[in-house]
């Protein structure tokens, strides 16, 4: 398999703070990968790491199977063939959009003929010689990804790239911007917060979490077969209840829970449940043992807050229009074919 990016053992520091701890990451060529991870688990500091615009304290980054990054080698951010594009898009006010676009093109090269091509390519023809202040934030993002493919560079990363726009463009934008990447076929890191976001523009997903990567694997498999607790609620709104396994289900406050994984743990060994929004259906009735709390109207759905016997809060999802309300007692029971993912340990 070839590889677009192959970093081995990063870690960098900030006094006390370890912001990257032991990272390793592999991307094949051509593939669009989603980092996923809560605001300051050290994303951001993995892409400067990886564009060379931060050293590590240990660890290596090749690029296209070239080393950029070891103990002895430093190869600097304009010589590593990576296309950056920031949160704030980093566009230059005062030049125009050819001159931000063809800003970072050898010198001796005809660059009006590669910036025709990439503006073409990212649907902007026919404004080379607008300003950045004139252009919506929706081309001012195309602009930003013109200026990292015109160099046609072995790696783009994408950092947050839809967080400043407003919410009524970011998935337009999100569409057209993964349009572009994959016609350019050029390898991509996209780092966000927003598993919605990651799940619908990736092949592949890398879970951070406190400076480390947790699992790397397609979106499908991130959410439905997470390997520890912290990609589980990266993965999908989750809580966790306590419970004991028994044969292929666990025993939890509101019942049995069928496994989805049972053979990798012991009988009556201590777990804990994830259990998503979608996966319990409730019942209204007099004799349940749980209680709706909380009712969060939130336009397409319903989301309840349910507490268990034990005082474990669950979000239960619901139609739209329903006469539940807190103080009802009602029963919790699987939806149909869902399996449940358990975790070791007694932290949430």
């Amino acid at each position: 398999m070839s590889l677009a990016l192959r970093c081995t053992d990063l870690t960098r520091r900030f006094g006390d703070i370890v912001a990257v701890n032991n990272a390793s990451l592999t991307i094949p060529k051509g593939t669009v990968l989603a980092l996923l991870g809560p605001s300051g688990c050290g994303k951001t500091t993995l892409l400067r790491l990886i564009a060379g615009l931060d050293r590590p304290h240990q660890g290596s980054v090749e690029i296209d199977g070239r080393p950029v990054e070891t103990e002895s080698v430093h190869i600097p951010p304009e010589r590593r063939e990576v296309g950056l594009v920031f949160q704030d898009f980093a566009l230059f006010p005062h030049l125009s959009v050819e001159a931000n676009v063809s800003f970072g093109l050898p010198r001796h090269s005809n660059p009006s003929v590669r910036v025709n091509d990439v503006l073409l390519q990212v649907g902007l023809e026919g404004l080379n010689h607008r300003m950045p202040h004139e252009l919506s934030g929706g081309q001012q993002q195309r602009v930003a990804l013109a200026r990292a493919l015109a160099p046609n560079p072995r790696l783009i990363m994408l950092d947050e790239p839809f967080s400043n726009l407003d919410a009524s463009l970011r998935q337009s934008v999100r569409s057209q911007v993964e349009e572009i990447v994959r016609a350019s076929g050029t390898s991509t890191i996209f780092v966000t917060h927003d598993k919605e976001e990651a799940y619908s523009i990736s092949d592949r997903v890398a879970i951070m979490y406190e400076g480390s990567i947790h699992q790397v694997a397609p979106p499908d498999q991130i959410y439905f077969w997470p390997n520890s607790k912290e990609t589980a609620l990266m993965s999908g709104s989750c809580n966790f209840v306590e419970g004991v396994i028994s044969g292929d289900h666990v025993k939890t406050s509101i019942g049995l829970l069928p496994l989805r994984i049972p053979a990798e743990f012991s009988e009556n060994e201590k777990v804990q449940v994830a259990i998503r929004h979608t996966d319990l259906s409730m019942e209204p009735t007099p004799s349940g043992q749980n209680t709706v709390i909380r009712k969060d109207f939130r336009g397409d759905e319903t989301i309840f807050w349910v507490e268990t016997p034990q005082k474990e809060l669950i979000q239960c999802k619901h139609k739209i229009h329903t006469t539940l309300f807190p103080g009802l007692k009602v029963k919790l029971a699987p939806v149909q074919y869902t399996k449940f993912n358990v975790f070791l340990g007694d932290d949430t």
